[in-house]
This record gives structure tokens, C-alpha cells and sequence, in this order.
């Protein structure tokens, strides 16, 4: 690891809810980072369980965490009261359950600085909970990999999605989603812009208005994250209208931002047709209202395409579908 010798702080925002299984060895991962120059940030968003006692006896044994209670509001409030505590230089986000390798942070930095980047990001480990430990101990002196950098991370964001594609063109390391962990930000991207609270896809509802700030992405081939698949997660288990309308929401805000910047909202209309979905999840003359206003919504949208950059979505669409089709009868369903 090489960074200049005035380490900026990096500031680990961790939603906590009802994690007591997971917590520990999560924050763990964290305060085990070669990188010190650390301040943790564990929100406990009023958990029932013993989360919240795990957070402050962590707290107790290391200046370095902030613990900060706070009646239950959702990831979303979590993540902004994480945000509105924090004082580092650069911040990160970890979710409860999941795993850092100890050379995340200092390998984000790193590339970060040396790029001159607003954002710098990693590749991930996809993991049962059963083995996530043994996993990154495995790998947890691996040597560092290959790193680019490039501009116009929006144009990448919705362009670049498709694994097939990708690993045809090469094009693995300009691939970054919305979710917020795996990812260095500099603190003055989130000036103005915190997550909507109480709604599902929050990371996404952002996700535009964070990269078309970003002049530089750096990103790297390192695994150096461990993404914990749980069937009893949120994305395995809700399904209510409500949760797809959320999603609708959140990818038709990428789509007219990519619109207003000139680019083919190609990822955002993959998600708008999470609308298909909230058909069949109506259960009641509210949500039917709520699906009918979505579907009018994302028909005013796709209307604003050309006939060419709608089969060139739609292309890209198909070829997704399948790939996700493919990932929740595999991948997703690992414990």
C-alpha cells in the first residue's frame, strides 16, 4: 500500500438492524484494516436485539468507532444519520452482515489518490454467510491486481451492466453498480444529496445524481469485498407493490438524469420494467392505483426515446433478463 504521508480519514458507514448473528464479525473485518486511518460509524437504527450493546462495547474497546442510536427509520435514515456524523475525508459504506478484506480501504485509497479520483471501487465476493469467514481468510493475502481510471462514470453506469458483455469486450472494471459498499467516495459528493428515506432502492434513487458529479472513477480488479447472500434478506423476500413501485421510482430518476446528459439510460430501463412485476404484486384498489400510475410513469419515459436507442434497450434488456435469471437460481439462493 502507497499513499501520501497525510493519510486522509476515511469515514465506514454501518447500518445496523436486528444483526446480532452477523454484526460482530462485520465490524471486526473493519477494524481489521491495514489502513488505520479510520472512523467507524455504527448506526444502530432501533434494533430489538442485542445489536445495539454489540455497537457500544465495540465502541468501548476502540476510539475509533462512533456509535450512533437512533429509533428505527429504514437503511435509508440509517445511512443519513451515518452521513451527518461523519468527519472523515473520504467515506465508505459497509451493510451489517457483510465482510471487508483488510486491505480494502488502503487498496481504495491508493487508487483513489493516485488517479486524482472522486470515486474509487473494488470487485466482490459473492458468499453464503456459512462460509464468508473462511473465504476471506483464504484470500486475505492476495497480491494487488491490475487498476484503471476513466471519466464520465454515468455514460459507464448505465452502459456497462450486461456480465456477458463485459467480459467479451473487456470491459469488467468500468462496470460498477449502485450499491454503496465496494466504494471510496469523497466526502463533498454527498453535499446536498442524502438518501429518501423510508423507500426501498434507495442506492439506486442516487445513484445518477452521485456519478454525473464524479469527474473520475478509479477501479480495481481486487476482490475485496464479501457480499453476504441471506434468505432471509429484503431482496430475497419482499415482493409488494409498494417494493416495486420504490424500484420504478428510483431507475426512472436515473433515467431522466442520463437523458438530460445525453446518455442511452440503457440500465435504467432494464429497471423500469420492474413495473411487470408490480402488476402481478397488486392486492388491493390501492395498489392497483399505484401500479396504474407507475405504468403510465415508465410509458411517458420509454415515449422519449428514438425508435434506435429503444432497440438497443431493449436488446441489452433481453440479454440482462437472462443473466438474472440465471444469478437467482444460483448465486442469490447460496447460504
Amino acid at each position: 500500500m502507497t499513499v501520501q504521508p497525510s493519510m486522509p480519514t476515511v469515514s465506514i458507514i454501518v447500518p445496523v438492524h436486528n444483526s446480532e448473528r452477523y454484526l460482530g464479525a462485520c465490524v471486526a473485518s473493519i477494524l481489521e484494516q491495514e489502513y488505520r486511518h479510520l472512523e467507524v460509524i455504527l448506526v444502530d437504527d432501533g434494533s430489538t436485539d442485542d445489536s445495539g450493546r454489540i455497537c457500544d462495547r465495540f465502541a468501548a474497546e476502540d476510539d475509533r468507532v462512533v456509535v450512533v442510536h437512533r429509533e428505527n427509520g429504514g437503511i435509508a435514515a440509517a445511512q443519513n444519520s451515518g452521513l451527518d456524523a461523519a468527519t472523515g475525508d473520504l467515506i465508505t459504506f459497509c451493510d451489517n452482515d457483510d465482510l471487508m478484506s483488510p486491505r480494502m480501504i488502503g487498496r481504495l485509497v491508493e487508487i483513489l489518490e493516485e488517479a486524482g479520483a472522486d470515486m474509487s471501487c473494488c470487485r466482490w465476493y459473492n458468499v453464503g454467510a456459512s462460509v464468508a469467514a473462511s473465504v476471506r481468510d483464504a484470500h486475505a493475502g492476495e497480491q494487488p491486481g491490475r487498476h484503471i481510471s476513466f471519466d464520465q462514470p454515468g455514460r459507464y453506469y448505465q452502459g456497462v451492466f450486461s456480465i456477458l458483455l463485459r467480459k467479451l469486450t473487456r470491459r469488467e472494471l468500468y462496470y460498477f453498480s449502485e450499491a454503496n459498499w465496494g466504494k471510496l467516495y469523497r466526502r463533498a459528493l454527498f453535499d446536498g444529496i442524502r438518501f429518501p428515506e423510508g423507500r426501498y432502492a434507495q442506492d439506486v434513487a442516487v445513484a445518477m445524481d452521485l456519478y454525473r458529479r464524479m469527474d473520475r472513477v478509479a477501479s480495481c480488479e481486487d476482490r475485496l469485498y464479501y457480499w453476504l447472500q441471506r434468505t432471509d434478506s429484503v431482496s430475497h423476500n419482499l415482493r409488494s407493490t409498494r417494493y416495486y413501485h420504490d424500484i420504478v421510482r428510483a431507475h426512472g430518476r436515473c433515467f431522466e438524469l442520463a437523458r438530460e446528459d445525453g446518455i442511452l439510460p440503457a440500465r435504467a430501463y432494464f429497471g423500469l420494467h420492474a413495473v411487470r412485476f408490480e402488476k402481478r404484486s397488486v392486492r388491493s384498489p390501492e395498489d392497483r392505483e399505484m401500479y396504474e400510475e407507475d405504468r403510465r410513469y415508465v410509458s411517458g419515459l420509454l415515449s422519449t426515446l428514438s425508435p434506435w436507442q429503444r432497440l438497443r434497450c431493449a436488446a441489452l434488456h433481453g440479454l440482462r433478463f437472462l443473466e438474472v435469471q440465471v444469478y437467482n437460481r444460483t448465486i442469490h439462493r447460496r447460504t
